[in-house]
């Protein structure tokens, strides 16, 4: 594990941990400049963290850190604005951490849960649902003393998410139902049941999907018998379409065989990512109601493999899969958030 800290005059150092990786491109609006702002050195000071599951990386913050400065206090009083903006700034491989989200870790108003979670894209659009943000939370949680056990539940946008804790090498988390409905995955047309084995045409090819929500929704295509550098020029195609009216994360599979699948993953907000653990679960899901995997199986993403499960009793799917912290630090929100002039 490294410890590093980013304060505005070296911001750009954790470009160099992630292995100038190519991310996602930020509007000039968006770029920090190092030391902009001298009346923000020093004065907003917060540890932060950086996990990852298969690849699948994100920024981590505490709420009970951005309590004591006052930059914090006032991110957390607007943090669905200035939320979205840190996500963009922080997530930039080039001029910030380098991330696919950022995660707030904060206190649960249910009573049923130990801890709940703010979760944005590197784009910074809001997320009710990210599987490997949630192993990874889970591993947060254990290793800072947040919960009391290995089974605890974390609060998200699409209720309580059951979690257990077995070793860093081993986290499930419940992620409950999948939805087949199609007004609720949403995708456009009549209301109906399942959208199951429909046609949908991009530059002039046709394409065979079933689509399944697992609190975010997804568009699973098997066999199409193309290449990798094919998916990369279709998939964000695919997410614009009107079908999609909240855009979509797009997974193209090829079976192994009935308890292995091997997956693609374009993320709505990210682009194509190591692993998209939501994705992996929609994948069974279809998988299943296309009759070509059973209930439980591995799915192989470019980071790794997941099991997933879909259980016939209750209907719930669970992932089973690993995190691990990749590095600890200390940053600067005044390096990374607009801060007021002073006189």
């Amino acid at each position: 594990m490294v410890l590093i800290s980013l304060a505005p005059a070296d911001c750009l150092a954790s470009s160099m941990v992630d292995g100038m990786e190519t991310g996602q491109k930020m509007a000039m609006s968006d770029r920090v400049t190092p030391g902009r702002d001298p009346g923000s050195r020093c004065d907003a000071s917060v540890p932060f963290a950086k996990l990852q599951a298969l690849g699948n990386d994100f920024v981590f913050l505490s709420q009970h850190h951005l309590r004591a400065s006052a930059a914090g206090r006032d991110l957390l009083d607007n943090f669905a604005e200035k939320g979205a903006l840190l996500a963009r700034r922080l997530c930039d491989r080039h001029f910030g951490i380098g991330a696919d989200g950022l995660i707030l870790v904060a206190e649960s108003d249910n009573a049923l849960c130990q801890l709940s979670w703010s979760y944005f894209n590197a784009d910074g659009s809001a997320a009710m649902m990210c599987g490997n943000g949630l192993r990874c939370l889970a591993l947060y949680a254990v290793d800072n003393q947040l919960v009391d056990s290995g089974q605890f539940s974390i609060s998200t946008g699409i209720g309580p998410v059951p979690v257990v804790f077995e070793s860093p090498e081993r986290i499930t988390t419940d992620l409950g139902q999948p939805i087949l409905e199609s007004a609720l995955i949403p995708v456009a047309g009549e209301p109906r049941s399942q959208v199951l084995k429909e046609s949908l045409t991009i530059g002039g090819l046709s394409f065979s999907v079933t689509c399944v929500s697992m609190g975010n929704p997804h568009c699973v295509v098997f066999e199409s018998g193309l290449k990798e550098s094919d998916f990369r020029v279709l998939a964000p195609r695919m997410q614009e379409l009107s079908f999609f009216p909240q855009g979509v994360n797009v997974e193209f599979v090829d079976i192994v065989d009935r308890s292995h699948a091997r997956v693609f993953v374009w993320e709505r907000g990210c682009g194509p990512t190591l692993a998209c653990a939501s994705g992996a679960a929609a994948t069974l899901v279809a998988g299943v109601l296309e009759g070509r995997l059973e209930r439980s199986a591995v799915i192989e993403l470019p980071g790794g493999n997941l099991k997933v499960t879909w259980l016939s009793d209750k209907g719930h799917v669970l992932i089973s899969g690993p995190a691990s912290c990749s590095y600890k630090g200390v940053l600067d929100l005044g390096a990374f958030l607009p801060t007021e002039k002073r006189a």
